[in-house]
């Protein structure tokens, strides 16, 4: 079983309740983080997020040269099992821990489209899993839902030939120090809880037998390169292919 964590006070963001604002650098060195856009907030400074504690483990508030506040994620993959993890990722699938608009996710049984875009990679004590929200995901392949009882920490949402399953959570992790067995399973006996699952996410797992990649820029360099010293502009010379089925715009 797999899942986020439980209700707390929301962490101030930097400066906040004092009689003025710090302003912490982004981005520095050693640091693995990253700015995600958020609402105008002009000079003001955010009062912090309503939510769990888990939405809030990896996540902190800096504030950029011109004054607006930025969101800042940080890295999940802090141990050493996790960093193991992350190379595999990387090395086997292409896909960096930070996500974006435009990476394209397919099961890798019956190439069916799961997702456009993903918000990042969890790397957690029982593996790592793409964290995607609910507007990445193609719904029409997942046909089949599954409502565990509420004491679960997920529900399940299947492809219609039963091989791709989509944990859809409920429930955080933050009161489970160490992760269900697995095969990427490590005790670290985390007070924390084994892994960063957000309540309301979905996750996919993130290895090559479940899911397979397409990214836009990866295969944007490919057709370059495919494409020198050729003439015309079709597919075949070099040109751009039309896009999957299922994830065209």
């Amino acid at each position: 079983a797999r899942a986020p964590r439980g209700s707390a006070a929301a962490p101030r963001p930097p400066g906040a309740g004092r009689g003025r604002a710090t302003e912490p650098s982004v981005g520095g060195a050693g640091s693995r983080v990253r700015l995600v856009e958020c609402g105008p907030l002009g000079g003001a400074q955010p009062r912090g997020l309503a939510g769990s504690r888990a939405a809030h483990a990896h996540l902190d508030w800096a504030r950029t040269p011109t004054g607006q506040w930025v969101r800042v994620f940080s890295s999940t993959a802090m141990l050493p099992n996790r960093e193991r993890d992350k190379a595999r990722v990387e090395n086997s699938l292409g896909l960096p821990e930070f996500g974006d608009a435009a990476t394209e996710f397919y099961a890798s049984c019956s190439g069916l489209p799961l997702a456009l875009g993903y918000d990042r990679v969890v790397y957690g004590d029982h593996g790592p899993y793409v964290e995607l929200s609910s507007h990445h995901i193609c719904w029409s392949s997942f046909q089949n839902f599954v409502e565990r009882p509420a004491s679960c920490f997920y529900d399940e949402a299947w492809t219609a030939d039963g091989l791709t399953m989509l944990y859809v959570q409920k429930r955080h992790v933050t009161n489970k120090p160490n992760p269900p067995r697995g095969p990427w399973s490590v005790q670290n006996n985390r007070t924390e809880g084994y892994a960063n699952y957000l309540v309301g996410k979905y996750y996919l797992s993130c290895d090559a037998g479940t899911i397979l990649v397409r990214r836009a820029c990866v295969a944007q360099r490919r057709r370059r390169r495919a494409g020198r010293g050729q003439g015309g502009g079709g597919p075949a010379a070099g040109g751009t292919a039309p896009p999957p089925a299922g994830l065209a715009a």
